[in-house]
């Protein structure tokens, strides 16, 4: 049910009355909202998060009006329920980060018994020592109510967890073998770490116990979009509950909308709603400035909302000089020191990944040569760094009479015609080989491309390679695809793949160029293990 309130006494409890139905009786509107009975989890109903549905739950509206009108809840209660809810969402991260420290010191305690055991004097308790690291974790903001972006939350773990271990490893440097113990669990700690945090952030999404109520406010159909944003991101822990839109344009969306000032307070009071997203981008800073220090007041964690698609803001970082103070934002791709370590990096996994794949190389060209007429190898002309064009190199994975067959394929079936036209793929291509198939689902095909980046053509990530036919659907989105290399792997392939449309396929790679960073290109290389290992969106 979606409701808007604007002042009318009926209208009041009608907006009231819609709001507990979707928050407490009715079916969660998007993902991981709220628990089904059967997930709920037993909590006394004193301790019990604001949005936890129980089983046969039973209200007064009348007297939740009344309370909310006169603030006859009292404050203790409303603090309680916030405290718990906060404690049941940064528990689980607290754990996780336990357990990965913890195994990390077990698991280079174990190879350094097994390696040498009277140099192993450290001891099974050993992992103790690195849960101060947790203190520099808290220091760092890693364990804030406002969701952090995984790149950013991988980059500040690994450097708090470097300088630490650092520390320890000089401070320990006396007692052998302490500096080989550090040294080992270094590489362990900055894996496990993170990982730990995305299992259990996945885990946790989809309970109702997890993550904090959250109010939406913004103007227009943009309020819509960002609800149905956070609506489709359970992991951030941000669940939206409640939509305002401070212009009145936006009288119904598919969260309860109040646009009522005075409601909208008595609702975030006795809700204990203490998280709200402003997207306000069509407003002047003036009026902006206004309106937050009135929004101050509903709730103590605001999250104002940029235009990320052309405000490079993930590595932005607010600066002052003297009465001024603006936000610095760092192109990476300028930076001559980033730029040799992204060719670094590039150079040592392709080096690697040819040596230990050559026998799977060799494996495929004999397949492909035995199960299809024509060469092992493919080649075609794309467009790269600066709009250069060069050959990239694919197993072969189609019919040598592709073209004619895609022809009569298109004169054949209109909605094909429109689909290749639409994205220039097909869901079911007739020149694609049964084994061919197959390398396309598994990403095989690609493996070749190891030798452009070799040479310089391409990187391991980078925007997806395209065609010269495609450069006037960038329009000018192209100049910004000019100044990275293609990649093998990028955001595109992480994110949907083929099901994901052109125009998202565009934003995705100017995304990426405007937030690049030596960071953002380990994050994407470990989604596209994942990727690989789900085929998510292969075909």
């Amino acid at each position: 049910m979606t409701t808007a309130y604007h002042g009318d006494a009926e209208l009041k409890l009608a907006a009231l009355e819609a709001i507990f139905e979707e928050s407490l009786l009715a079916e969660p509107v998007g993902r991981g909202i709220l628990p089904t009975p059967e997930v709920a989890p037993t909590v006394s109903p004193a301790l019990a998060p604001p949005l936890a549905r129980s089983p046969a739950p039973s209200i007064d509206l009348d007297d939740l009006l009344m309370q909310a009108e006169d603030g006859s809840i009292p404050e203790p209660e409303v603090v309680r329920c916030a405290f718990w809810r906060s404690f049941w969402t940064l528990a689980p991260i607290v754990l996780s980060d336990v357990a990965a420290l913890a195994a990390a010191g077990l698991i280079a305690q174990g190879l350094l018994w097994f390696a040498d055991r009277p140099a192993a004097a450290v001891g099974w308790f050993a992992p103790l020592l690195l849960l101060p690291l947790m203190i520099a974790y808290w220091l760092g903001d890693l364990y804030c109510e406002i969701w952090v972006h995984p790149v950013v939350e991988l980059r500040q773990l690994s450097r708090f967890t470097t300088v630490g271990l650092l520390a320890a490893c000089a401070g320990g440097a006396v007692a052998w073998p302490c500096p080989i113990w550090f040294a080992i669990v270094w590489p362990l700690a900055i894996c496990l770490v993170p990982l730990c945090r995305c299992v259990v952030r996945s885990a946790c999404a989809e309970s109702g116990w997890w993550g904090y109520a959250t109010l939406v406010i913004g103007s227009g159909e943009g309020a819509s979009n960002v609800a149905r944003a956070l609506l489709d991101t359970p992991r951030s822990g941000l669940r939206p509950v409640l939509m305002s839109d401070p212009s009145g344009r936006c009288r119904s969306s598919v969260l309860p909308v109040v646009n009522h000032l005075p409601t909208l307070e008595s609702i975030v009071r006795t809700r204990g709603i203490r998280h709200a997203v402003v997207s306000l981008p069509d407003i002047s800073g003036a009026e902006l400035t206004e309106r937050l220090d009135g929004y101050a007041q509903l709730a103590p964690h605001l999250l104002i909302l940029s235009d990320c698609t052309t405000l490079p803001c993930l590595w932005a970082a607010s600066r002052s000089c003297g009465r001024l103070s603006g936000m610095e934002v760092r192109n990476g791709l300028m930076l001559f020191t980033l730029r040799c370590l992204k060719r670094l990096i590039d150079l040592s996994i392709a080096i690697t990944a040819i040596c230990l794949s050559f026998p799977l190389l060799l494996l495929i060209a004999a397949v492909i040569v035995l199960t299809s007429r024509g060469p092992a190898l493919y080649r075609h002309t794309r467009v790269g760094w600066h709009g250069y064009k060069f050959k990239a190199w694919k197993f072969r994975t189609m019919r040598r009479d592709a073209d004619a067959c895609l022809r009569q394929h298109l004169d054949r079936h209109p909605d094909a015609r429109a689909e290749w036209e639409r994205d220039r793929k097909l869901r079911r291509d007739p020149r694609v080989t049964s084994f061919g198939r197959f390398l396309r689902r598994t990403s095989l095909d690609e493996l070749p491309q190891l030798w452009n980046v070799l040479v310089g053509d391409m990187s391991l990530v980078g925007p997806r390679p395209i065609v010269e036919d495609e450069v006037p659907r960038y329009a000018k989105a192209f100049r910004q695809y000019a100044t990275v290399k293609p990649g093998i792997t990028g955001l595109w392939q992480v994110s949907g793949r083929t099901e994901t449309g052109y125009e998202d396929r565009v934003r995705l790679d100017q995304f990426y160029v405007r937030h690049w960073s030596p960071w953002l290109d380990v994050y994407i290389l470990a989604k596209t293990i994942v990727t690989l290992l789900t085929r998510n969106g292969a075909y």
